[in-house]
């Protein structure tokens, strides 16, 4: 049996709440030692860890729907590692799996907080995205939230995002048309290759205007669906464009993650008024029961090449996780963020 006692390890640490844009100051990578895994506990080497913008909330220290990072004590992230250490007879060393104890090359995990991966001939990165917490994520919203059918117009921001581009490729795959906006010429062609009917870069205008030409060209006069990773300007020109009974999707709102001062809503609320339209927020954990069949249906997309992976690798290891981090935030990433701590992602899907 491989012991992870007494194996040097690294993780990071955070130092101070952030206020606006987080600083390098506000974190720390330190060198540890595991310690002996519990009765109920295994020992891990993580492969792979993602970045998401809910941690940015929690390391804020408000009370959101996620609990705040405590001052001093190592952070948290979505990961895959490989069992390293268990007297478990149901997670044996070798096995792979999901859990949360992430920014770190080596973790002791409660059993209890081990998922093993039920699709393990997937590579570990589609843990993380497709198959992980993005891909759920875009598959409620459209399937459950949103309710997209064959004939929606669908409206999807930040669709070069872990979600957005799941979003983008699974309303595609239920017969809508989509129009997506995204931060960057060169992801104005991802999204069309991911299936986007039309796409265009909000750097180029007011979104208002982007949105109502981009209609026009598709020969398109509302939307039935607005699916919102953005808020702030995104939301309010989707709300001007709505169709009768439209539904929004409300998954984050990364425009105002950073905001030292409130920002305003939308203006234009009465538009749900008059349009006898849903705007519905949602949290994964309200959703665990479709879990199965969730990643039954992702699982079979992936292995059909129905559906594609998009991800950025950020290099450096663990070392490189808080640069990976500030670059998810500010944009640089295309698809889902992830971390290579131990190997690589592995398995036939590349990186963007």
């Amino acid at each position: 049996m491989n012991r992870t006692a007494g194996v040097t390890a690294h993780q990071w640490i955070l130092r101070a709440r952030p206020h606006g844009r987080p600083q390098d100051s506000d974190v720390e990578l330190v060198e540890t030692t595991t310690g002996v895994p519990a009765v109920d506990e295994v020992g891990v080497e993580n492969l792979v860890m993602s970045v998401e913008p809910y941690m940015r909330g929690r390391m804020g220290g408000e009370a959101t729907y996620a609990e705040p990072y405590e001052l001093g004590e190592p952070m948290r992230a979505p990961t895959v590692g490989r069992i390293a250490e268990s007297t478990d007879p149901e997670l044996p060393v070798g096995t792979l799996v999901l859990h949360d104890h992430g920014w770190r090359t080596h973790s002791l995990v409660p059993t209890a907080e081990c998922t093993p991966l039920r699709h393990d001939d997937l590579p570990a990165v589609t843990h993380l995205g497709l198959l992980g917490i993005p891909g759920m994520t875009a598959w409620i919203g459209v399937e459950r939230i949103a309710r997209v059918v064959a004939g929606d117009v669908v409206f999807v921001s930040s669709a070069a995002g872990a979600v957005g581009s799941t979003v983008v490729q699974l309303a595609k795959l239920r017969g809508a048309m989509v129009i997506a906006s995204v931060g960057s010429p060169e992801k104005v062609e991802l999204v069309k290759s991911l299936g986007a009917d039309a796409a265009f870069d909000y750097h180029d205008g007011p979104v208002k205007d982007l949105l109502r030409t981009t209609m026009a060209d598709l020969g398109v006069s509302g939307l039935d669906v607005y699916f919102d990773n953005v808020g702030g300007e995104h939301l309010e020109a989707a709300i001007r464009v709505i169709n009768d009974h439209a539904r929004i999707a409300l998954c984050g709102m990364i425009s105002i993650y950073n905001s030292a001062v409130p920002q305003p809503g939308p203006s234009n609320l009465i538009k749900l008024i008059w349009r006898r339209a849903r705007m519905e927020g949602f949290l994964l954990g309200d959703h665990l029961d479709a879990r199965d069949e969730f990643e039954d249906e992702m699982a079979g997309l992936l292995r059909s090449g129905r559906i594609r992976p998009v991800h950025t690798e950020f290099p450096g290891g663990v070392a490189g996780a808080w640069d990976a981090f500030l670059g998810m935030l500010d944009g640089t990433a295309t698809g889902k963020a992830v971390v290579p701590i131990h190997g690589h992602t592995g398995g036939r899907f590349p990186a963007i």
